[in-house]
């Protein structure tokens, strides 16, 4: 077996009570990422209380989940969504492993409730089991948002991760009744049933069809300009420390003009930066399960590997951060990775992106609030059909350059980043075709 590395670090309790609410506990369970030695990460279901695992979800998610090629934040997710049938379980006093084990299972009306309850919002599930256990008698005050409910297909998610789990771990219990055929018999009949009422809680959340109303898009224009301005290390209205700002320029400055997503950004070594001459390239890997990469929750890169040359001034400002400032920064010689952490010079972490990603939505006037790493990649992928379009490159062609530049296996991939271009577009062949169609009316000339 693999040896484990567990990390120290423990989920922290809830910085200040959710709104309308008071005294709201800290959640009993967490999602703790371990490493094994030969760097593969894997997400554990832990009780607090112990610090150790569950081991039914364990053996759900190294068994079942684990060995079907799920990505590691994809078995994260579906711990989270186990979290929510283990806190139901505690706030309704049901000892679900017992109900498992026994043949119980859950009644209709408990599925039921268990459907309303993965509804919820976390900071609304933990309140309802703070006060099923009597700790406190809450009283919330009225407001919108304890009346809102999450995303129907993140209900449906949550859902069809716990009719896995108990499919497959209850399969097991059923497998040692093979020489008791009455208990088998029984025990599958209940079985069947509660499985079938989760799945058709399941079935009955269609998957929204597709339309471009709030769909995440790329930057405007204007707020491109206000973007790539605020984050010049000498400008008046950046909101970064000093000693952070170059390498924030450098970060937005890579995501804004190769389209790379952050989990990309954070796994460039410096070997991968060629900046010999006045136009350098970068090349980004994928290494999955690196066990050189210190980070338990490893940056991970979706695509394929390409090499993506670099203009100019990009080149330059990566030599700069090579060559005079992440030398100067303490510990970041102890590791070969790009992007370090000014405080400890680690590699910088993915949630370290997300905040300077918040710091710029949150503190720089006109910046929009849906503004993200990943919105970036929408940008650059509007900038480029833009650049196309200037070019008369054919579609079929563009569709081809754009596939090897974000390393897509499939140029369908491109569909989702293509929102805004192709509103733009659509919408211009209309107003050409109104502009056609009102000078017609104006001069009298038929409309064929």
């Amino acid at each position: 077996m693999a040896e484990i590395m567990y990390n120290d670090h423990k989920s922290p309790p809830f910085a200040k009570p959710a709104e309308g609410w008071t005294n709201l506990p800290q959640n009993p369970y967490a999602v703790r990422w371990s490493k094994f030695a030969d760097g593969e990460r894997m997400p554990f279901l832990v009780r607090i209380s112990t610090g150790l695992p569950l081991l039914a979800p364990t053996y759900w998610i190294v068994s079942c989940r684990r060995p079907s090629g799920k990505q590691p934040n994809t078995l994260c997710n579906d711990l989270r969504a186990l979290m929510y049938v283990h806190l139901w379980a505690d706030a309704r006093g049901v000892d679900l492993q017992n109900r498992l084990e026994s043949g119980a299972f859950l009644t209709l009306t408990e599925v039921a409730d268990l459907d309303t309850f993965c509804g919820k919002y976390m900071r609304d599930a933990l309140a309802e089991l703070l006060e099923a256990v009597g700790c406190v008698k809450l009283k919330p005050r009225k407001s919108k948002k304890q009346r809102r409910t999450v995303k129907l297909l993140e209900k449906r998610n949550r859902l069809a991760a716990i009719y896995s789990y108990i499919e497959y771990t209850s399969a097991d219990y059923l497998s040692r009744l093979h020489l008791q055929p009455e208990r088998w018999k029984h025990y599958n009949s209940v079985r069947a049933n509660c499985l079938e009422w989760i799945s058709s809680r399941v079935r009955a959340i269609k998957k929204p069809r597709r339309n471009d109303l709030g769909d995440r898009e790329g930057l405007e224009e204007g707020d491109i300009i206000r973007l790539r301005a605020v984050i010049e290390p000498d400008h008046p209205e950046n909101p970064f420390r000093p000693e952070v700002r170059f390498r924030n320029y450098v970060m937005v400055k890579l995501m804004l003009d190769l389209g790379i997503r952050r989990g990309e950004l954070l796994g460039i070594r410096i070997e991968d930066c060629t900046l010999g001459g006045s136009r350098g390239t970068i090349t980004i890997h994928r290494r999955p399960d690196d066990p050189d990469d210190p980070r338990t929750n490893q940056p991970a890169s979706k695509t394929n590997a390409r090499v993506l040359p670099l203009g100019g001034r990009l080149t330059e400002l990566l030599h700069e951060w090579i060559v005079h400032h992440r030398p100067k920064i303490r510990g970041a010689r102890k590791h070969p990775f790009l992007i370090v952490s000014s405080s400890d010079g680690k590699p910088l972490s993915l949630s370290m992106v997300n905040k300077m990603m918040r710091q710029l939505r949150s503190r720089v006037p006109g910046l929009p609030s849906e503004l993200s790493a990943h919105v970036l990649r929408h940008t650059w992928n509007d900038d480029f059909s833009d650049a196309m379009d200037k070019k008369g490159v054919p579609g079929d062609q563009e569709a081809k350059w754009r596939a090897r530049l974000m390393g897509w296996r499939r140029k369908e991939s491109a569909e989702a980043y293509l929102r805004r271009t192709v509103r733009r577009r659509s919408n211009q062949v209309l107003v050409e075709m109104h502009d056609k169609l009102d000078i017609q009316h104006a001069t009298g000339m038929p409309n064929r």
